[in-house]
């Protein structure tokens, strides 16, 4: 990103939002200013650190800024309402490709990465502007935005995955924001497994605060083991863990191309396949084998 050639003065109004179902109202009939404020609070509601800027044509509407994602990001907003029956048209790509660079002040410069342009609108947009938001500007109905508050409500994204809607150029449709929620999902899942089977690898070791020696347990109950690993998974906050999917997980680890955890009737113990054999067995083998060596400095560092 290019440093601003004229930093201006921003006056930062923090919105904190109210509920969602005021916002939702507000978002379908405001108008004006006040429309602008109820996609500050849409923005916020996403947990994204939005304010109001200045009051003056020349300017941007809002500034929203993701600090806690893990490549910090900030989006220049602005707002256009037009009457029922009429779109948004061209004219709003103008204004903000002139001015989001004055938002790429000394402090932003230091903080954030990336800098996106995002153009919030009721009731929708004209051909002509989606084809000409290309390469650089977002374009998000009210519509739509209402679609992902309400995913939000439900499943609360992180900054992160909120990042793969807002990067996105052109028009972004209820699609796009479906087929995010549906990645996100998916990685949640797959990063929750992973979390469990490596507090099973840690619970199926003798002593796992030993850097020195990572023995293996003798044959142990699955009684026993689930309650350790229900014991590790509320040390590491994994919300909603139960025996059952405990139980499931290390099912999942008891199969032969995996061949990490061998189970006889309720008695369960580690293989005697080493953790560098399963990291170079697949991609799989080598997140796993980086999750439990996370979750057993995570348990040591603890301990000290």
């Amino acid at each position: 990103m290019s440093n601003a050639s004229e930093e201006i003065p921003e006056i930062r109004i923090i919105c904190r939002p109210p509920p969602l179902e005021n916002i939702i109202q507000d978002l379908l009939n405001k108008q004006g200013r006040e429309f602008e404020k109820s996609v500050c609070d849409a923005l916020n509601f996403l947990d994204l650190e939005a304010s109001l800027t200045k009051s003056t044509e020349a300017e941007s509407d809002i500034v929203a800024e993701a600090c806690h994602a893990e490549i910090p990001y900030f989006i220049v907003v602005e707002c256009s309402a037009v009457r029922e029956g009429n779109q948004v048209g061209v004219d709003k790509l103008g204004q903000i490709r002139g001015n989001s660079s004055s938002y790429l002040d000394t402090r932003r410069q230091q903080l954030f990465e990336k800098g996106y342009k995002l153009i919030v609108g009721k009731p929708e947009f004209s051909d002509h502007a989606k084809e000409r938001a290309i390469p650089d500007v977002g374009l998000i109905s009210v519509d739509s935005l209402i679609t992902y508050l309400k995913f939000h409500k439900k499943y609360r994204f992180s900054q992160n995955e909120l990042h793969d809607v807002f990067k996105r150029v052109g028009e972004i449709k209820k699609v796009h924001i479906g087929r995010s929620t549906v990645l996100c999902l998916t990685e949640r899942q797959y990063i929750r497994k992973l979390s469990i089977y490596s507090l099973v690898y840690v619970a199926l070791l003798e002593n796992p605060y030993s850097v020195r020696l990572e023995k293996r347990k003798g044959w142990t109950s699955l009684k026993e083991i689930v309650g350790e690993v229900l014991a590790y998974g509320k040390l590491f906050r994994i919300g909603g863990l139960g025996n059952n999917e405990v139980v499931r997980r290390i099912r999942d680890l008891d199969n032969p191309f995996l061949r990490i955890v061998e189970m006889k009737e309720e008695e369960v113990r580690l293989s005697t396949v080493s953790k560098s054999v399963v990291e170079e067995s697949s991609p799989f083998g080598k997140a796993l084998v980086s999750q439990i060596n996370e979750s057993l400095e995570k348990l040591r560092n603890l301990k000290v």
